[in-house]
Formats: C-alpha cells, structure tokens, sequence
C-alpha cells in the first residue's frame, strides 16, 4: 500500500475525530478514531516487501474483478505475482452501504432503531441504569438512523474496518500456511483474502437487494436479521430462532454461499501462496469457518433476543 495513502487516510479521520468530539459534527467520533487506525495499518503495510514479478504479466483490475468469478485459479495465481485489493475494497464497501440504506429505506429506519434498543432493554445482565440510559437515547439512536453524515460515516468506518478484518485472515492464513511447511507473503495473503470475498459479496448484494423488493410486506422482514441477509441458502428454517437461536446459528452456517467462500478462500490460498499444497489451504479454509460459527454460537447464546 502507498504510504502517503496511509498517512493522508489517518490525517484525515484525526480531522474527523476532532470535529466530532468538538461537537462540529455529530456521531463520527469512532469514524474517524477508526480511520486513524487503518491509516496506521496502511502504513504498516506498505513496509511489508512485495514478491517477485519473475516477469509475470499484471492482469488489468477489470479483467480481476471479472475473472474472479469465472477463472478465480487464474487471477489468484496472478495475484501472487501482482498482489492488491484496494478496488475490490472500495466496490465491496459501497454495495454494502448501500444495501444497508436501502434496507433502511424499505423496513424503516425507525422500525430498526425501535427493535434494537427494545432487544437491549432485554439483556438480563444489563441493570436498570443501563437500561434507563438506552432508553433516553432512543430519540437520538431514531435521529441517527436517519441522518445521512452518521449514515455515510459509517460506510467510511466500515470501509477503515475492513482492512482490520482482511488483516485477521491474511495473518491466519499465513500462520497456517507457515505451520503446515508452506510459504504465502502476507500480501498475497491479504490479497486471498479480499479476492476470495469479493464475488460472495457481489452475489449477495445482488439477490439481498432483489429479495428486498419483491418481498410484498416489509413487515415481513427481520429488522435484524434482514440486514445481514435475506437469502434463504441454509437450513435455519428447520427450527424457530425465538426456541432455538443457537441451533438456528447453527443451521444457518450450513450455507451454500457460505460454503461457496470457504472453496474461494481455500482456492485463493492456495493459488496466491508460493508453496501451498490443497491440505494447507484447506486446513485454513475449514480454520475459518469453524471460528464463524464459533463466534455466531457466542452471539446467539449471549443475546438471543437479537434473532427472535
């Protein structure tokens, strides 16, 4: 990554922050302390050495984006020599911001902010002054679901976030790959990741906005749940989240766009490492996936009113 991006990026969500806590503009204040952050990652990364070209050929980013879904060996093993992500970022953030507006658009940003505050006044550990101090923060918590700063700051925050996310599974795929006797850069672990992603998303933004719509009563539609995905690919159905929300999160991990990364994750690091077999990409792949389920069983069992 370009160092002056990083510092330029982190520059700017200090701007942000300042802004912010001095009440300039309202509710950035994690935007922009985020954004410090990923501008401190970006220029921690761009120290990280780049592999060797050995005189491959750079594929264009429009035939990478492209390719991805059709011939995801190819651009993987492109990727090894000429790793980056900065595109499929920027594309993956933006269809995710907005399908969360649009979301917001169709259910009610009223209806979203209600359920969640009435889901935390039913944490039985949360005490009473808590669940006071919630409550007198609904009027404002309503405010900023509607308000289109807060609403764009949190894509740029998501955005910042990202890099944190994708961070996590290149250093997982590189401690794998290093214990299991392989050898991947962790740029071009970085890469896989993002890569391995980027088709997912765009499918899921597409039939999540298509489902969105057709759907003839919004009031159908889980304010919670909804936003993460509306896509009946899993076995969820099978049981009642309210009776069951952990055997619900369960069922839902048995998920064929889910199953469909874990193969692209498995496929890019193999592909983008330089000496990676199928069992150690595979080994990081099934790492992954059990850490998800791990962390939305955790999620289910500690706030289960969040998916009744």
């Amino acid at each position: 990554m370009n160092r002056l991006a990083g510092i330029i990026f982190a520059s700017v969500g200090f701007v942000v922050a300042v802004l912010s806590v001095t009440k300039v503009v309202h509710g950035l204040t994690g935007t922009g302390i985020v954004m410090i952050l990923a501008g401190g990652l970006i220029i921690g990364l761009s120290f990280i050495s780049r592999p060797d070209t050995e005189g491959t050929e750079r594929m264009s980013t429009v035939s990478t984006l492209g390719n991805i879904f059709f011939a995801p060996s190819e651009v993987f093993k492109n990727l090894r020599r000429h790793p980056r992500f900065l595109v499929a970022m920027l594309i993956m953030t933006i269809l995710s911001g907005t399908y969360a507006n649009l979301f917001l658009y169709r259910v009610g940003a009223d209806k979203v902010a209600n359920f969640a505050i009435d889901k935390t006044l039913e944490i039985s550990f949360m005490n009473d002054d808590a669940k006071k101090r919630v409550e007198e923060g609904r009027p404002q918590a309503i405010a900023d679901n509607k308000d289109p700063v807060i609403k764009s700051g949190q894509v740029v925050g998501s955005f910042a976030g990202s890099f944190f996310g994708y961070a996590f599974l290149a250093l997982l795929f590189l401690l794998v790959t290093m214990a299991m006797g392989g050898q991947i850069n962790f740029m071009q672990a970085f890469s896989a990741a993002v890569y391995a992603t980027f088709p997912v998303s765009v499918l899921r933004f597409i039939l999540n906005t298509t489902i969105l719509f057709i759907k003839p009563d919004p009031d159908q539609i889980h304010p919670i749940l909804g936003q993460q995905s509306l896509i009946q690919d899993n076995l969820n159905f099978l049981v009642l989240s309210s009776e069951h929300p952990v055997i619900f999160t369960i069922l839902g991990s048995i998920s064929v766009l889910l199953f469909y990364w874990i193969w692209m994750i498995a496929t890019g690091v193999k592909n983008a490492g330089e000496k990676v077999s199928g069992s150690i990409a595979w080994s990081a792949a099934l790492i992954v996936y059990s850490l998800l389920i791990l962390l939305g069983v955790t999620f289910a069992f500690l706030f289960p009113g969040f998916i009744s």
